[in-house]
Parts: C-alpha cells; structure tokens; sequence
C-alpha cells in the first residue's frame, strides 16, 4: 500500500513538473514572438538540433499506439507537427509561413501538453484520496 502511494505521489510530482517546464517553455516561443515577430529570422539550427526534432518526430508519432485518449493523441500530433517544422527549419526550408507554423505550433504544443499533465496530476491526486 505504501508503495503505491509513494507511485501515485511521485507520478504527481512528475507532471508537475512536466506542466511547468511546458509553461516556461510557452512562455519563452511568446517571448520569442514578441521581439522577433510571427514572420522574424530566426538564426540557423544546429545539425544536432535538426536530428533531435526528427528524433522526436518518430517517438511522438510512435506514441500515438501507447496514448487512447483523444487529447493525448491530439497533444502528440501537434507536438510532432511543431519539431518536423523546426526540423524542416534545420535542413534549411526558410519562410514565412514555415516561420508562424514554427512558432504557433511550439505554443499550442505546449499549452496543450499543460492541458493533458494537468489532467494527469488530477487522477494521482484522486487516487491518493
């Protein structure tokens, strides 16, 4: 029994966390928007960087077999459109439209990522209770 409250409790912790980085991370793409513009250069990505978004790409969309709830696969979809547009980025298609995509993708992957650990945090709590 107290094993699996220590589980529910760290599971909590974990998309506290989860939620605040999202936050921050939303936070700073706003920020972004604010000085350079929805349609602003943006400096080129490292290769490293390029590699990493088509990394997360993959498990994303090969998460959408583990995830049911429409959300959660909503969430993924959005936040694998928003790492293939920096990716697309990376290998050096650079446009406007590209651009906006870029940032108004990240933000809506992140607000819906604050959605979804909020919503996770609920249920350990309830099965705290």
């Amino acid at each position: 029994m107290a094993d699996n409250i220590a589980r529910h409790r760290l599971t909590a912790l974990a998309w506290v966390a989860v939620f605040l980085i999202s936050g921050f991370l939303a936070s700073e793409t706003i920020e972004t928007m604010r000085r350079v513009g929805l349609f602003g250069t943006r400096p080129p990505l490292p290769v490293a960087q390029t590699v990493l978004r088509v990394l997360i790409v993959g498990v994303a969309l090969g998460l959408l077999c583990v995830f049911r709830s429409a959300l959660e696969r909503m969430t993924l979809l959005v936040a694998a459109a928003a790492a293939g547009s920096t990716a697309l980025h990376g290998l050096g298609y650079k446009s406007a439209g590209l651009s906006a995509f870029r940032l108004l993708s990240h933000v809506a992957a992140y607000a819906l990522v604050m959605v979804v650990a909020s919503r996770k945090v609920a249920v350990a709590c309830r099965e705290l209770i």
